[in-house]
């Protein structure tokens, strides 16, 4: 007798010929009324659900029980992993909150300095991004200079800060400043700030050549939204847990493959032609009930117009 869950199992079997009980699970019942060869005897027999002696009963329902409280912790811990990400840019926004009128009355003050800057971040990496004091270094030497702020764990650097007056524009300069220091110390990744704008970077070193940079985000502080949940979403990858547990890797990479220029290579690519040709093909034909005929040429060039990238 089927059990009616649509659980693990739904109910029980029998051989034909040699007579042995099975039990039917939930994923094998397109077997139901088919022939099947029996796992023991090897016979054919068609599978059809036979009533449940109690002791068969019992364990289908405990198999159900056991499996339903499986997926039960599979959704909590998917939904914990969710969550503590969530609760993370949470907090980096309370943080963050909690240090923005400081923030403010600096953009307001007449001397404010690099310094002052620099002390403001260290409150933020404490304060909003949860790092230890043992986590973060000021002033470290390198290349016959200091570098503002490094980040750490267990003793080897990750990330170099640069920090600015607000007043500075994060130029070009300041950047090849930062990755100079993070090429120094054996890191590929750079923050440039003014404690206003916080802009992420990872360097992708080239011998021979300068660095080339892909910019995970860039963050202003100070405009109408202060600090927004995109904001925060965007700081939360500076945080350890985004560092170590991957996030950042996966947006570093998400990002170098969506540059323009990727794209801009995939709408030439062949595969892309030939797929928007037959799109287009169908398209018109299911609305106007008559055949194009189009080559990958034509298709190209139309596109490159559609998106303003034809030249004279």
């Amino acid at each position: 007798m089927a059990t009616g869950t649509t659980s693990q199992y739904i109910g029980t079997t029998a051989c034909d010929e040699c007579g042995t009980r099975f039990k039917v699970s939930n994923k094998h019942k397109d077997r139901i009324g088919h022939p099947t060869r029996c796992p023991k005897c090897k016979s054919i027999f068609t599978v059809e659900l036979i009533e449940s002696t109690p002791l068969e009963q019992a364990s289908i329902e405990n198999s159900n029980e056991v499996e339903e409280s499986a997926q039960e912790a599979r959704k909590k811990r998917r939904r914990s992993k969710t969550q503590i990400r969530q609760d993370t840019i949470d907090a980096i926004g309370e943080g963050f909150k909690q240090l923005h009128p400081r923030l403010v009355q600096i953009s307001e003050s007449k001397r404010s300095s690099e310094e002052e800057i620099r002390h403001w971040c260290v409150e933020v990496l404490k304060t909003a991004l949860r790092y230890e004091d043992n986590d973060i270094a000021i002033q470290v030497p390198t290349l016959g200079k200091y570098a503002d702020i490094v980040l750490k764990k267990n003793g080897k650097v990750f990330l170099v800060i640069e920090c600015k007056s607000l007043k500075s524009k994060l130029n070009t300069n300041v950047r090849h400043q930062a990755a100079n220091y993070a090429t120094s110390l054996s890191t590929e990744w750079i923050v440039v700030t003014n404690g206003q704008v916080w802009k992420l970077y990872r360097l992708r070193i080239r011998p021979g050549q300068d660095p080339h940079f892909i910019e995970i985000f860039d963050v202003a502080l100070l405009d109408e939204d202060g600090v927004s949940e995109s904001d925060a979403e965007n700081l939360y990858l500076l945080t350890p847990r985004a560092v170590f547990g991957g996030d950042l890797e996966k947006r570093s990479h998400e990002v170098a493959c969506l540059t323009k220029k990727r794209i801009d290579k995939a709408l030439e690519s062949e595969r892309v032609i030939k797929a928007l040709r037959l799109e287009l093909v169908d398209g018109y034909k299911e609305e106007h009930d008559h055949n194009v005929n189009l080559d990958d040429q034509t298709v190209s060039d139309a596109l490159q117009e559609a998106l303003g990238l034809s030249e004279l």
